[in-house]
């Protein structure tokens, strides 16, 4: 990324999702949207339209289309990029839990979840994501990610290209992460942004979900040091942004250019499928 990249406008959004109920959750999110043209990206929670429903993972995912519609019409009404998770059909007959990454013109990159959340049964009829994304947006690169995918630093490494540039600027993380790991959550999110030396965007949702399972929030933005920049109230609706700045990320970098120093490492095959 060049340090004369646009700043980039972030924003979550963090809100209690009705259950399987998406014409609820997008009248939600409509009653707190930025103005149109004030934000670059908006990030919604994971499963933003039907909540962590992976007991009803297939009827959900028949559904997916109002849910990539809706995204779709967002991105334009707010000429920003917006990013979910939905559940998705998949070729395998499985499920994806997808990012959605819509652009304001339509066009729209994805990346699957690749870590499924076991405790919550996700790996029974969901398939794990094959490809690590990165999407450029306004010259910056970001890499999509996918709550649980969050544990896994491997995965989420912020390599050197051939050219000795970082892979991407700006990690970006969909969550419906639970209360009582909230630690977990903030921790991590900051522990990425200080290892792979990039700013970090963590979005989550609110409330009592349908396993009876409470949520916090606690959605974070993180600086490349670890340095916390926006963080949502507990147990609120919120709209949170903070602003990215190619500068300073670059001064980082140079100042200090650990990512050179990392371990060599290949991410080896798949793990079986349940």
């Amino acid at each position: 990324m060049p340090s004369s990249a646009q700043p980039l406008r972030i924003a979550l959004l963090q809100y209690g999702i009705a259950w399987c109920d998406p014409q609820a959750n997008f009248a939600l999110i409509r009653a707190h949207l930025p103005q149109r043209g004030g934000v670059d990206v908006l990030l919604l929670p994971e499963a933003f339209s039907s909540g962590f429903a992976t007991q009803n993972a297939r009827e959900v995912a028949a559904k997916s289309a109002e849910a990539v519609e809706f995204l779709v019409a967002l991105a334009a009404e707010l000429d920003c990029a917006v990013g979910a998770s939905v559940f998705a059909p998949h070729q395998s007959g499985k499920v994806a839990n997808r990012f959605f990454w819509v652009e304001p013109d339509g066009r729209t990159s994805t990346a699957d979840k690749r870590h499924l959340f076991a405790v919550a049964g996700e790996h029974q009829d969901f398939s794990r994501g094959e490809d690590a994304v990165v999407v450029t947006w306004r010259g910056w690169r970001l890499r999509l990610a996918v709550c649980f995918d969050l544990r896994f630093p491997v995965w989420l490494r912020n390599t050197l290209d051939s050219d000795r540039s970082p892979a991407y600027d700006g990690l970006l993380v969909l969550a419906n992460w639970p209360e009582a790991r909230e630690t977990a959550w903030t921790t991590l999110l900051a522990a990425r942004a200080m290892e792979n030396q990039c700013y970090v965007a963590g979005v989550n949702r609110i409330g009592v979900d349908g396993f009876g399972v409470d949520h916090s929030g606690a959605s974070r933005i993180f600086g490349p040091w670890g340095d916390l920049l926006a963080a949502a109230p507990l147990h609120e609706p919120a709209l949170i942004t903070a602003v990215w700045d190619s500068i300073h990320l670059a001064a980082v970098r140079k100042r200090f250019p650990f990512l050179a120093d990392q371990d060599p490492f290949a991410v080896l095959g798949m793990p079986p499928e349940a």
